[in-house]
């Protein structure tokens, strides 16, 4: 498949280093060296005939807020060009779980709310408004556009376990967060199959996210189980914050079988990856 990819993003270059094998991809982006310095093809955006006809056009730039506080799509005029001019290419865009609302509070696991595709997006954050806001403008912009709404994008080397095996404690806080993560490599795997012009799923929203959420607590038990390492804070674990992001369609994108169904396989590759 040939992918033009925008933004020099960890997902981006990540597709980049482990699929590029059998695909064809090319990078726009503002900061051309980070992909350079790596292998990787960046795009001349003043040059246009260094971009070959794509099949799919993978979007990994969060919004962009123009002088007037009004959404900006980076490279708007090129994309829009490629996307009238080329009859069979597909407008992926990486979203985010924010776009679901998330100030629930809950006593037990048991009693967490639970959200899917079939979920209103209502989003309770200023981050999750603008990220909904974003969606709709390229769906009614791009006919043939798709959202991945990503869970936490972790991997190799960026990943909680990472962090505390670092010793990078910066962003851990005592709230008991039931959070909804994926896999950088089974994300891929998800864009590859849903990029395709005729993908095996009927929707043009698909929730990248694995099979198990979990809270803080559960999170950082585990972490401490296989590296022997404790959060160093008091978590307020008689209340759990947040919901469970889930899919109905990445299993059927997956051929029904995730490489990490859970945040606990992932985080073992995290700290088991070979050079």
């Amino acid at each position: 498949m040939k992918i033009l990819c925008l933004g020099a993003s960890f997902t981006g270059t990540y597709l980049a280093s482990n699929f590029g094998n059998d695909n064809t991809i090319k990078f726009l982006t503002r900061q051309p060296s980070l992909v350079k310095n790596r292998g990787f093809i960046a795009i001349n955006s003043i040059l246009s005939d260094e971009i070959d006809a794509p099949e799919l056009i993978l979007d990994t730039i969060p919004p962009v807020l123009d002088a007037n506080g009004e959404l900006s799509l980076p490279y708007g005029n090129i994309i829009d060009k490629l996307m009238s001019s080329i009859e069979k290419v597909v407008y992926l865009h990486i979203s985010s779980t924010s776009v679901y609302a998330s100030s629930f509070r809950s006593s037990n696991n048991i009693d967490v709310p639970v959200v899917d595709e079939d979920t209103p997006a209502s989003p309770d954050t200023k981050r999750g408004e603008t990220r909904l806001n974003l969606e709709d403008h390229i769906l009614k912009r791009y006919d043939n556009s798709r959202i991945i709404r990503a869970g936490g994008i972790y991997g190799p080397d960026r990943s909680l376990i990472n962090r505390f095996v670092h010793g990078n404690f910066s962003r851990i806080n005592d709230d008991n967060r039931m959070v909804s993560r994926i896999h950088v490599w089974d994300l891929c795997r998800i864009i590859l199959s849903f990029g395709k012009i005729n993908p095996s799923v009927i929707t043009n929203v698909v929730n990248g996210v694995d099979e198990l959420s979990s809270s803080n607590q559960e999170s950082f038990a585990y972490i401490e189980k296989v590296t022997g390492i404790p959060a160093p804070v008091n978590l307020k674990a008689d209340t759990i914050v947040g919901r469970k992001v889930t899919s109905k369609y990445a299993l059927n994108l997956l051929d029904n079988k995730y490489t990490f169904p859970t945040f606990q396989e992932g985080f073992l590759d995290c700290i088991n990856e070979k050079e």
